[in-house]
């Protein structure tokens, strides 16, 4: 699979997850930082 498809559909969910209130701005940007380490995206993606 692409790395920055997974990415991005990760950060989908996370903007979603945020707007529910279910998890804060600043708990988003740590997940998705670490993820995108972990998946080796290269695509820079804002929440």
């Amino acid at each position: 699979m692409n790395p920055n498809a997974d990415y991005l559909g990760i950060v989908t969910m996370l903007r979603s997850l945020r707007e529910q209130g279910l998890v804060s701005g600043s708990e988003a940007k740590k997940i998705a930082a670490r993820l995108m380490v972990q998946l080796g995206a290269d695509i820079i993606i804002s929440l």
